[in-house]
């Protein structure tokens, strides 16, 4: 039977883990989680497990597991903001050097998914598109996220019913 993966293989359900969570609760990147999954090829399959084209449920795997870590620390974008301007207003007012609480709460965003650090080398702008290439990119984007969706959809069904 031909068509997508209805559920994870073991190797991508770690390489998920290890996205998430690291080693040792320290980051690692794409290709070492890949390596560290068992993948013989993890310079390429890192970038190729986390593209949502090629493995829509390694994509929903790996945001489940992140939503889950959101919920268990309590870590929320609003609440998120909310604790970085306490600090800066507590900084204001004491006049104290706070820069280790607000480190603190920039790593916890970290964790929680909200910073994301990413180089992009730009060709042009946004503005020098025209309307109908406009229209291509955001439905790229809609699909590259409808896909996500499905398979998130998808794994929990999965988890929901026997096997």
């Amino acid at each position: 039977m031909s068509g997508p993966a209805k559920q994870l293989t073991p190797k991508q359900m770690k390489f998920s883990q290890l996205i998430v969570y690291g080693v040792e609760g320290v980051p690692i990147t794409k290709t070492e989680a890949a390596r560290r999954a068992g993948y013989t090829d993890p310079l390429h399959e890192g970038t190729r497990l986390t593209n949502p084209n090629k493995n829509p449920l390694v994509c929903a795997h790996i945001s489940n597991l992140r939503d889950e870590v959101r919920e268990k620390y309590g870590v929320s974008f609003e609440g998120h903001l909310e604790e970085l301007g306490k600090i800066r207003d507590q900084g204001k007012k004491d006049n104290r050097n706070l820069a280790a609480a607000a480190t603190t709460e920039i790593a916890r965003g970290k964790v929680a998914g909200y910073y994301i650090d990413q180089k992009i080398i730009r060709h042009g702008k946004i503005d020098d598109l025209n309307l109908d290439q406009l229209y291509e990119r955001m439905r790229t984007i809609k699909q590259k996220n409808e896909k996500v969706l499905e398979a998130k959809k998808l794994l929990s069904k999965g988890t929901k019913e026997p096997t």
